[in-house]
């Protein structure tokens, strides 16, 4: 975890599914408990024990992040539709993203592939990521509160931050012309 971010901690904790590999044995710890689980059984977790689960071999992701068709596909919305709006993105954009990045670190060591694989998708992500700071941006800084349907959560509190300290600052250089 990051140490001045509490998303990561969000993250880090969100429930995610796994499929047992392997007999999962019970485990329990304060606050945590984990049946005993058979080979091929579904089990809900929090990311952080999913990831040890999936290191120690005994169970696989349920869901796969986002697959190299999706990169692709958001990346080419992003990229060539700068000036629109925001495109929506799959449910859970971000914390997919986060899994997808953190399950493909692990295969990446000692893995030149995978490795260059994991630098072009956080290219991708980089260049997703700005274009959509610059679309939630222009939202923000309009005098009128637009719709955040198609945001996700996280760009969602981004607009409203800006938009609050963009309407606070418009209100403030209105007044410079008034006595």
């Amino acid at each position: 975890m990051r140490p001045d971010d509490s998303l990561y901690f969000e993250f880090e904790n969100m429930p995610v599914r796994v499929v047992a590999t392997r007999k999962i044995p019970a485990v329990e710890t304060p606050g945590l408990r984990i049946n005993e689980t058979e080979p091929g059984k579904n089990i809900t977790v929090p990311f952080w024990v999913a990831m040890e689960l999936f290191e120690s071999g005994l169970a696989r992701f349920e869901d796969d992040g986002i697959s190299g068709e999706q990169w692709t596909q958001i990346h080419y919305r992003e990229r060539f539709q700068p000036l629109g709006q925001p495109t929506p993105l799959p449910d859970g954009f971000y914390s997919k993203v986060y899994l997808t990045f953190m399950r493909e670190l692990s295969r990446a060591e000692g893995d030149s592939i995978r490795a260059e694989n994991l630098e072009r998708m956080r290219g991708r992500f980089r260049d997703i990521m700005e274009s959509r700071i610059g679309k939630i941006s222009r939202l923000s800084s309009a005098e009128v509160t637009a719709q955040t349907r198609g945001l996700q959560p996280e760009e969602a509190a981004l607009y409203r931050d800006l938009h609050k300290i963009i309407d606070i600052w418009r209100r403030n250089m209105k007044k410079l012309g008034e006595d």
